[in-house]
């Protein structure tokens, strides 16, 4: 009996010394400061940095501070990953996760960078046929694997925001979509209570994204479109990249999000704790995010 006793004490001891380590280990990096070249990078990198409340810079700095010491950046093609690239990319990164308790992105572990558009096969299956092809890409998040990016989209990108487009929201917006084992363009929300319209809101922008998509493949015009959508046509493959689409947008162009979608807008600021297009005019907001 007492053999059998210290067997299961043994094994609650190792399947609980790691998992307190791992806590103990990230805490412990997220309160490593950043260097002045890497606190003025991320301001560089993020326009909202500047408009955010300083417990929220700081939340975001230990965030970065954490990804930039637990994440193995890998150039490709030649690639030599600088302090600017790893900077810009952990601070888009953990955009994301901000006024949310997380783990940093668990399953991740490296960040591939390519300089520029990269070409990547793929593989199809239709019935019993399997076929391979090779797409020009900017950049793919792979489930439970490493994230992909080109470091020169994402540059054009940073320079035109105008554009609403972002690789690097794109993707870490993919893992996110992740983290409750699908994706479905349905993240992990902290309580059952939130979320409730989401599948509404998301399901509806969605059909009309598509709508969009049909009228632009045609070349007519949706008569049932009083006011046109913003988002990338894109986002109509899959309501995963939907979100990873509209995610870019939220944060890119959020007033123009707000103005012609503003339920999505809602429903975005009440997932990612922040109000983009207010704290961009220095207008924070208040206890409530706009629904």
């Amino acid at each position: 009996m007492t053999t059998f006793l210290a067997i299961i004490l043994l094994a609650i001891l190792v399947w609980l010394v790691p998992l307190y380590y791992r806590r103990w280990r990230r805490e412990h990096l997220r309160k490593k400061p950043l260097s002045d070249r890497q606190q003025q990078l991320l301001i560089d990198a993020l326009p909202l940095y500047r408009c955010l409340p300083p417990a929220q810079q700081q939340e975001l700095q230990a965030n970065v501070a954490l990804f930039l010491h637990d994440k193995e950046f890998v150039g490709c093609n030649g690639l030599q990953v600088t302090e600017p690239i790893r900077v810009s990319v952990a601070g888009f990164a953990c955009l994301l996760l901000l006024g949310r308790k997380n783990n940093c992105y668990p399953n991740l572990y490296t960040v591939l960078i390519y300089p520029d558009t990269y070409v990547a096969r793929e593989t199809r299956v239709e019935g019993h046929v399997e076929s391979t092809e090779h797409s020009a890409r900017e950049g793919e998040s792979h489930y439970r694997g490493p994230v992909v990016l080109s470091w020169g989209d994402l540059q054009q990108d940073m320079m035109h925001p105008q554009q609403g487009r972002n690789v690097a929201l794109h993707e870490f917006a993919h893992k996110l979509d992740e983290e409750d084992g699908y994706y479905d363009g349905r993240p992990l929300f902290s309580d059952a209570g939130e979320g409730k319209n989401w599948a509404a809101v998301m399901g509806r922008e969605f059909e009309r994204l598509q709508r969009k998509l049909d009228a632009e493949e045609s070349g007519d015009t949706p008569v049932d479109e009083e006011t046109p959508s913003i988002l990338d046509v894109y986002g109509a493959q899959s309501p995963a990249e939907f979100f990873a689409v509209a995610t870019e947008t939220f944060f890119v162009t959020p007033t123009e999000m707000k103005t012609f979608h503003p339920q999505l807008y809602g429903e975005l600021c009440a997932f990612y704790r922040l109000d983009p297009h207010s704290l961009l005019r220095g207008n924070p907001p208040g206890d409530r995010y706009p629904a």
